[in-house]
């Protein structure tokens, strides 16, 4: 998280919208922060399971064993061997030179949805929830576009992002910065691994 940033930029969180949550590795900040509402999505089978268990006790989070996608509706995870927090949709590109050690280890069926279709099948108020938190080893643009309009009823983006093709066919730093240029919010921070991937936090030009 880019703690430094957040503060100066992040003034209210009404409700988390989280896609890629592996184990709820967030759920203290959330907590913390007293976020009214969050929703959960990982598809990964065993890292679904702890996750349910992690957020058992808070009667405001929610979690669903689906993947958020623009444009498919199933897909094969490809599981990674670090507790499958590299896995993704997408074949290894130059994830692979960075990190030799971690190796996709099986593959897993996953569901996958429109973010606007899974609001509105679900009865879900996209006026709940004002962050959006993505990490999706390569498609987080893809999780961007599955909202629709409904994008830009969102105050803040944080999303993991790539300079380089660590995963191939993968979204780019400038790809996703085009688009939520285009769809009313400005780039505020960024950090950068030396392997060329890293974390963004996007802003509402309106709350800027």
């Amino acid at each position: 998280m880019l703690d430094t940033d957040f503060e100066k930029y992040v003034k209210e969180i009404r409700g988390v919208l989280h896609v890629g949550a592996n184990t709820g590795q967030e759920l203290d900040w959330y907590v913390n922060k007293k976020v009214s509402r969050v929703i959960w999505f990982e598809p990964h089978n065993k890292s679904f399971a702890i996750l349910q268990a992690n957020i058992a006790e808070y009667k405001n989070h929610e979690a669903y064993k689906i993947g958020i996608h623009d444009t498919l509706r199933s897909a094969s995870l490809h599981i990674a061997s670090n507790s499958a927090q590299s896995s993704s949709i997408l074949p290894f590109g130059t994830h692979r030179n960075h990190y030799p050690r971690i190796r996709y280890v099986g593959d897993q069926g996953i569901t996958l949805m429109r973010m606007d279709h899974f609001l509105r099948n679900n009865h879900i108020s996209i006026d709940d929830f004002n962050f959006l938190n993505v990490d999706v080893q390569g498609v987080e643009l893809n999780v961007m576009k599955s909202f629709g309009e409904q994008l830009r009823k969102l105050d803040y983006i944080y999303s993991e992002v790539n300079k380089q093709n660590l995963y191939i066919g993968g979204n780019l730093l400038p790809e996703i910065d085009a688009y939520l240029d285009s769809h009313g919010f400005s780039r505020v921070a960024l950090y950068m691994t030396p392997k060329h991937w890293g974390d963004a936090l996007y802003v509402k030009k309106s709350l800027l």
